[in-house]
């Protein structure tokens, strides 16, 4: 079954573009997808009258001169399914809106930005109403060791089946799924040492990951299974990241709309800004849909 059948690619003519169309590839492997569309988006410029006089060429379209230039470049640094169609779409427009504008005229499943403008890209996540990945510049070019983070609720399921489907198509290690137990500033107040909170939480939460991991339907030795303990939430599982070799983290979103926070709320929004791995963040198809097209007027 299809994950992705369309998805969206915008770029933004900077060196994050190279490991977003890494990504795309990756990505397009795997799902194979019907449909992938490129997209450049520059917001309109007033030019001053004196300066259109001096120099006119400023007034003829850009838009056939991006369009080749962003064939060119991914042509050169993609690998796409032969079966998929590619589209390209260059327009002056305000590009978080116009993006998401698109979203919606194509129905797509998945949005594959670079993290060059971190601001620009966690927006996107927040409002889209279909899965985004989320790409920093120099991330990796491949998925071997993908990691699902794990709350044990059903958008973490959801988030485990894309990870384990991503870590299959690219035949590398098998995904870990981690839990963060986050260790309370209040812990010492229990007349406890942080070594004893740790093991107390220890137990519960490898009880809670083993009846987890039971209820999924993927073959146990598909997949590996932590727990990390840390006082906050982003770093725990960033410090995960970096000390075992993940090259992409993958997390479920929660809520029926778009003002609902995803995953672990605010901490997510933390990981998606410091990340040098690509992080896909799973929403079922439609989420906030109605809410974004009251936002853009398309309702």
């Amino acid at each position: 079954m299809k994950r992705f059948r369309k998805i969206l690619v915008p770029l933004t003519f900077t060196e994050a573009d190279a490991s977003v169309l890494a990504m795309t590839s990756h990505l397009a492997k795997w799902s194979q997808p019907d449909e992938i569309v490129f997209c450049h988006f520059n917001p309109k410029v007033k030019i001053p009258a004196a300066l259109q006089k001096s120099h006119p060429w400023l007034l003829e379209p850009m838009d056939e001169a991006a369009r080749e230039r962003m064939k060119e470049f991914v042509h050169q640094h993609s690998e796409l399914p032969e079966n998929t169609t590619i589209g390209f779409h260059v327009e002056e427009a305000n590009p978080v809106l116009r993006t998401l504008s698109l979203v919606l005229e194509m129905d797509c499943d998945l949005v594959i930005t670079g993290a060059d403008t971190p601001e620009i890209a966690i927006r996107l996540a927040r409002k889209a109403p279909c899965s985004v990945c989320i790409v920093p510049a120099g991330a990796p070019t491949s998925v071997r060791k993908p990691m699902v983070a794990v709350d044990f609720s059903d958008y973490s399921r959801y988030a485990c089946e894309i990870g384990l489907a991503l870590s299959d198509a690219s035949q590398g290690e098998k995904p870990v799924l981690l839990h963060l137990s986050k260790i309370h500033r209040g812990y010492h107040w229990g007349a406890i040492s942080r070594e004893e909170f740790i093991a107390n939480n220890e137990s519960h939460a490898a009880m809670k990951m083993d009846e987890f991991s039971q209820s999924l339907d993927a073959p146990k030795d598909s997949f590996t299974t932590a727990v990390h303990h840390h006082e906050f939430v982003p770093y725990g599982i960033l410090d995960y990241v970096n000390e075992n070799d993940i090259d992409c983290i993958v997390a479920g979103c929660r809520g029926k709309d778009a003002l609902s926070a995803i995953l672990l709320g605010s901490d997510i929004e933390q990981i998606m800004h410091h990340s040098s791995v690509p992080v896909l963040a799973v929403k079922t198809k439609g989420t906030g849909r109605s809410f974004l097209e009251g936002l853009l007027g398309k309702g």
